[in-house]
């Protein structure tokens, strides 16, 4: 390795896996589900780059959501144990449906209406919070603690067989949303979007391993399996353990998932969609690992970060649903056990409607973050919530970086459709604490973003 080289790498991959009674918060919207088996561990995955004085963090989850109060505290934790800028640290959900969240996202901490007995109906289980912070800080701690010298280098491909657009619209010119089970329905006309084909990979190589750690990316909803309840990391999960078949077990790879805002996995006009975690991990391994044979590595990389925030107006509720709601839960104080698992879907989404109104009446403005970081020609876009792939590709087209990589999901914020969707309508753009920004809000995201790119890579 020459001596050239100005970057040093830590590395690491945490357990954070559940106990299996831990309640999942993507099953259902008001189910108390524990998982049948734990099919396989869940991780937090880190990297650590650090050039000279400056340093910053890659932090991935294989969780389903992460909310402010914990990006914000680990990044406190980080800042007052290691001088980490808290602006330089990002964390992201892959937003696997096979996993807990960290964090409340269904309902806010805020809204008094949940029994203190009903708290996991506001999407987190208290039980599991403490322990993930604690790994996730604990694998920062270690990547720390084991820096080398290494070379970086980038490279792109193109894989559109394995995600496809997820909101089909009718003959009627409504909305439906193709499944697992089958074809798309007779009645169908055509899906609404475009996917993203992007494959992105940022890879690093030390004197030790020909490639020690790498940055991945692709962009899909981690849904497969729906129906069953299980513990798994999914497609990212099974991307990560193929780079680790190819590489050796020392490659850690932090998997940065897209604007998957209405992106799935399942081709709607397949006999029987695969369903399959582990093939699309396997085919994005082989796709992958057909980049890292172009990439040419070089010895140094430009570092720097920059956060900004802009002000998402609200939707407000309008008056007939907010008063359905105030009424549905006078009438029901109390919600329902449908089974001895599912409760009263109705009453969680009346009280989530009353929860959005009160946000809204403290403040009609959401303050929204928006993160890029560079590592030299790279850079990683972080935006909250679930951006709509339109958004994603609308950055990557109007971005300086050759290699553009979008992180959806680096907080919660519910579903960011385009504005032509809203005139369809749909689940993504349905009035509640998932879809709660006004029709504006993408093309307001998107204009940041390439404003804060272009400040970044002057």
């Amino acid at each position: 390795m020459p001596n050239a080289n100005k970057l040093l790498l830590g590395k690491n991959r945490i357990d954070i896996t559940p106990d299996k009674d831990t309640i999942l918060g993507g099953a259902t919207i008001s189910g108390k589900i524990r998982v049948d088996y734990i099919k396989d561990p869940l991780y937090a995955n880190t990297i650590v780059v650090v050039r000279e004085e400056r340093k910053m963090a890659v932090i991935t989850l294989d969780l389903l959501m992460i909310t402010r109060k914990y990006v914000e505290l680990i990044r406190h934790e980080l800042h007052s144990r290691w001088g980490f800028d808290p602006d330089a640290v990002m964390i992201h959900a892959t937003q696997n449906h096979k996993a807990p969240s960290l964090g409340h996202f269904k309902i806010s901490e805020d809204y008094g209406g949940i029994p203190e007995e009903l708290n996991w109906l506001r999407g987190g289980d208290e039980r599991y919070h403490p322990y993930a912070v604690e790994r996730i800080i604990a694998s920062v701690e270690a990547a720390l603690d084991a820096p080398e010298p290494v070379r970086i280098g980038y490279g792109g491909g193109v894989e559109g067989r394995l995600a496809f657009n997820r909101r089909m619209v009718m003959k009627d010119g409504s909305i439906s949303m193709p499944n697992a089970v089958g074809p798309a329905a007779p009645n169908s006309r055509y899906v609404e979007g475009p996917m993203d084909p992007d494959l992105g990979v940022v890879a690093f190589q030390s004197e030790a391993a020909p490639i020690s750690a790498l940055l991945l990316h692709y962009t899909c909803h981690p849904v497969h399996q729906l129906g069953h309840f299980f513990i798994s990391a999914d497609w990212p999960g099974a991307w990560v353990n193929e780079m680790k078949s190819s590489h050796g077990e020392q490659c850690v790879s932090v998997v940065l998932n897209g604007a998957c805002g209405n992106i799935n996995p399942w081709d709607p006009y397949a006999d029987k969609p695969q369903d399959d975690a582990g093939v699309m991990g396997n085919r994005l391994g082989v796709s992958a690992n057909g980049v890292i044979e172009k990439i040419a590595f070089q010895d140094d990389a430009v570092l720097d970060w920059k956060i900004v925030h802009i002000d998402i107006p609200l939707r407000k509720v309008n008056e007939a649903d907010l008063e359905s709601a105030r009424r549905y839960i006078a009438d029901n104080p109390n919600p329902r056990w449908l089974t001895d698992v599912v409760l009263d879907d109705k009453w969680v989404y009346a009280s989530g409607m009353l929860d959005l109104h009160e946000q809204y009446e403290r403040n009609p403005l959401y303050r929204y973050e928006i993160q890029v970081l560079r590592i030299g020609d790279a850079a990683l876009v972080g935006l909250p919530g679930e951006p709509f792939s339109e958004g994603g590709l609308a950055i990557k087209l109007g971005s300086p970086s050759p290699y553009t990589i979008i992180a959806h999901n680096t907080q919660f914020a519910g579903y960011i459709p385009t504005k032509e969707a809203f005139l369809r309508g749909g689940y993504e753009t349905t009035t509640s604490n998932w879809s709660k920004f006004v029709p504006e809000a993408l093309d307001l995201i998107v204009a940041a973003s390439l404003e804060t790119l272009k400040s970044v890579f002057k």
